[in-house]
């Protein structure tokens, strides 16, 4: 404690965007070290995953139906990243090599996976939504922009990533041009858009949607949203709205002594904190029904059927539990204890929202049953949608060991487990499902008043990684993730969706996957 007092009069001088209880906290989670989850087993179908049945379609697709014409819906997208990591082995293969035509590419593509990627990439680059943008900047035709390929594939690239070309490096994901159709190519911002139109519309055609971005990005942001509210005048009524992620969400370095680290200039040396740092934008909307997707999870509308199938469902699904939880919740108000059976709340709570009673549960007053039950059921809902495990990248859905012995469901990511446990390593590699980010959240409670759901963090979650910075060894923070701990103490369902409702974006070459060709 001594040594954090000491840490934190440094900072008195130096106040930027960052509260003094934050950067007291996060001083804290470096020095006692975050809180590392202990996951007991993987959620598979039946055990914490619900796989849902063909003759209960049509109750939640009607569900749905009332909720979104009744407006209750809105969706929020993640769209706060530059489009570099999608360019990654291009920026690579240009720093590594210097002159090179596209012969000596399949050379090295024999031994070099970077140069293997970069081949497909050019290759391919009549496929791609961004082609007539490119031959634009290049002017350029086909013929000679199949020149510019095969003798000086180096120019190609450069006029993809740089100013002098479309700048993608530089741009945020969202601006990308993603998809090709016969009248127009599409942005993943715009194919949000319409993706929307087809499970967020009310019965009047309002459509909502609020995208977090980057502060830079704004004129990006707007130039798209401008032209398609425009372009789709008569048809629906666009509420598009956005925010930035906020400078006091920033996370503080230190050194690996636990000491702040400021830059030459005096200032307090900080970075934003991860995804996690969004609930607070998610919490101000003050929404009914979130249905959150990240930007970069978007297929061509000609494959885009099971995903409207499925959220629609997600969606009604959700409306059905959060129904059933208000009429428990407005019972165990009155506490009026011969009105209701306590066994059968149980017993709704351990099937249909997984939540284990403690072993003394049976022991206790009616009073402290109904306080326990309670607060189990007035809490935030998500609806998580989860993929069969095909080896993608992420995190998926396990039972964790909680402080006071129960199991809860959780989102985790490998980074968050001891990886030099072998026990948590091997019950993390036998999961079946992952986590595509596919969520429906009911942000009300059962009286209509929005959760503060700062209340439902477990703020001892985070990540802390090994950086450096200008040739100083640091510690960074990453707050507890959006779909991590960020919803730690929600009450969470898992349902089993089709892989095809998951087509994420994460370097360029899979807008090449046929679910983006179309």
């Amino acid at each position: 404690m001594k040594q954090i007092e000491q840490e934190l009069k440094k900072v008195l001088d130096h106040m930027d965007d960052i509260s003094m209880n934050s950067i007291e906290q996060q001083l804290k989670l470096f020095v006692n070290g975050v809180k590392i989850p202990k996951i007991a087993k993987p959620c598979t179908l039946g055990d914490g995953i619900v796989g849902l049945k063909k003759e209960d379609h049509d109750e939640l697709l009607n569900l749905f139906d009332t909720a979104s014409s009744n407006g209750r819906l809105i969706k929020f997208v993640p769209a706060s990243g530059a489009a570099s990591r999608m360019f990654q082995k291009l920026q690579s293969v240009l720093n590594r090599f210097n002159n090179f035509t596209l012969d000596d590419l399949k050379k090295y593509s024999e031994s070099d996976s970077e140069c293997k990627s970069v081949l497909e990439f050019l290759i391919n680059l009549p496929n791609f939504a961004f082609y007539d943008d490119l031959k634009a900047a290049l002017k350029v035709d086909d013929s000679s922009i199949e020149k510019l390929i095969i003798n000086s594939p180096a120019e190609i690239l450069k006029a993809v990533l740089f100013e002098n070309g479309l700048n993608y490096s530089s741009k945020p994901k969202g601006a990308l041009k993603f998809h090709r159709y016969i009248d127009e190519c599409r942005t993943a911002f715009e194919e949000h858009v319409y993706e929307a139109f087809q499970y967020i519309s009310d019965n009047d055609g309002n459509t909502k949607i609020h995208f977090t971005i980057s502060e830079e990005h704004t004129e990006f942001f707007h130039k798209i949203v401008n032209e398609l509210k425009s372009k789709l005048a008569n048809k629906y009524i666009l509420d598009i709205t956005y925010s930035y992620q906020k400078k006091s969400t920033d996370t503080i370095a230190v050194d690996l002594e636990n000491k702040l680290i400021f830059d030459k200039s005096g200032n307090l040396v900080h970075r934003p904190g991860g995804h996690g740092a969004i609930l607070e934008n998610l919490n101000d909307l003050k929404a009914d029904i979130a249905v959150i997707k990240n930007i970069d999870n978007v297929s061509n509308e000609g494959f885009a059927s099971d995903t409207i199938f499925y959220k629609k469902l997600l969606i009604g699904y959700l409306v059905k539990i959060q129904k059933q939880i208000f009429e428990l919740l407005h019972l165990l108000d009155k506490k009026d204890f011969n009105s209701y059976s306590f066994n059968e709340i149980i017993e709704f709570v351990e099937k249909q929202l997984f939540v284990i009673k403690p072993t003394e549960f049976e022991n206790w007053s009616d009073e402290q049953k109904n306080k326990f039950l309670f607060t189990k059921l007035n809490r935030p809902i998500r609806v998580c949608g989860m993929v069969k495990n095909v080896g993608e990248p992420g995190g998926g859905p396990f039972w964790v060991c909680d402080n006071d012995g129960s199991l809860s469901l959780q989102i985790i990511e490998q980074a968050q487990i001891n990886t030099n446990d072998e026990n948590q390593k091997n019950i993390f590699k036998q999961s079946t499902h992952f986590n595509p980010v596919d969520l429906v959240c009911g942000l009300k409670d059962y009286k209509g008043n929005n959760f503060n759901l700062q209340d439902f963090v477990d703020h001892k979650a985070g990540i802390i990684t090994n950086k450096s910075k200008d040739g100083v060894e640091l510690k960074a923070l990453e707050l507890p993730g959006l779909w991590n701990g960020s919803m730690a103490d929600w009450i969470t369902i898992f349902i089993e969706v089709p892989i095809s409702t998951f087509n994420p974006v994460k370097e360029v070459n899979d807008l090449l996957r046929k679910e983006h060709q179309g």
